[in-house]
């Protein structure tokens, strides 16, 4: 028995298969390519009221379900190719999630130069970036879930499906609405900057921090995601960094010193995480996250990463950065 089909399971089913495991796995559904079929993205975390195309073949819609992985095991190794044999028996625990939005993927469509499942987690890391971090795609399914109750057997991806959920940020606009609007009129500058090697990394580490299982593991990810970004070089790097981004993020000049200030305090609270294993509080976690997403968002706004000599500059010059 497979992940995915433990993914599926409904009560009844279990039961099923703890009488039955071998004609249970005998009917088991051939796998499918995600590659080759329309896809249907299962979101917690995000509801939305209306469908809202992202950009042509990709769209958000409501929907809900409660999708629930129960606990069943086996004693004996399978032969090869097979089931494991009975007898099989559930346990307590498991997993489980609501779902209130769907991102369906057309069959012949996909978001820049990624492949189809990353097309749906790049979807996903712009939401968490946008409008809130605590927004998950616990499982992709080959059918929209409107219409498994009527008969329909799904086959469901689990993809962050027992992802922790430590800092929630929401959204950095006044409402979800002007988040989803950014996505959809910024998502095309996102996959283009993600052809790079450098902010592609940076992004992907950003994007781990809000499944961290820590808080200085947040911490440390957060300030290795800027610091991917803006490559501080090896020398005097707390100074360096706090003034690429205070310059980054403000034009006038007094409200850059004081930003710098604010930077580099918070950079100190991640030295004493990892020198002296000091975990930081809620506080300076919030702070940096909430940089730390200015800072990406205002790179995908640009669509070009930031030049630290220009930077540098800038701030010597109390000039505004020109991109």
């Amino acid at each position: 028995m497979n992940d995915i089909e433990a993914n599926r399971l409904r009560p009844q089913a279990i039961e099923i298969a703890l009488e039955r495991p071998e004609e249970f796995a005998r009917r088991r559904k051939a796998e499918i390519d995600p590659n080759l079929v329309k896809l249907h993205g299962g979101i917690s975390g995000l509801s939305v009221e209306e469908p809202i195309e992202i950009v042509s073949g990709l769209r958000l819609a409501p929907t809900y379900a409660h999708v629930m992985a129960p606990f069943i095991m086996a004693f004996k190794p399978p032969e090869l190719g097979q089931a494991h044999p009975g007898p099989w028996k559930s346990a307590s625990g498991g997993s489980a999630s609501d779902i209130h939005t769907e991102a369906t993927l057309d069959a012949d469509a996909r978001v820049g130069g990624f492949d189809r499942l990353n097309s749906i987690w790049f979807l996903a890391t712009l939401l968490r970036l946008r409008v809130s971090t605590a927004i998950r795609v616990p499982v992709i399914s080959d059918t929209t879930f409107s219409e498994v109750p009527d008969g329909k057997e799904p086959v469901l991806w689990p993809i962050e499906f027992s992802r922790p959920v430590h800092v929630a940020l929401h959204q950095i606009s006044e409402t979800q609405q002007d988040g989803l609007e950014w996505i959809v009129s910024n998502i095309e500058n996102g996959s283009v900057l993600m052809q790079g090697e450098g902010f592609a990394l940076a992004l992907q580490t950003l994007d781990q921090a809000w499944f961290a299982e820590s808080r200085g593991s947040i911490m440390v990810l957060l300030w290795s995601a800027i610091e991917s970004l803006f490559r501080p070089g090896d020398r005097d790097i707390t100074k360096v960094l706090a003034r690429s981004i205070a310059t980054y993020l403000n034009d006038e000049p007094r409200a850059r010193d004081r930003h710098f200030q604010e930077i580099k305090d918070l950079y100190k609270v991640r030295g004493e995480m990892v020198h002296a294993a000091r975990a930081p509080t809620d506080a300076p976690i919030e702070a940096t996250a909430n940089i730390a997403r200015r800072v990406f968002i205002r790179a995908i706004e640009l669509r070009e990463i930031p030049v630290a000599e220009r930077l540098q500059i800038a701030w010597s010059e109390r000039t505004a950065y020109q991109a």
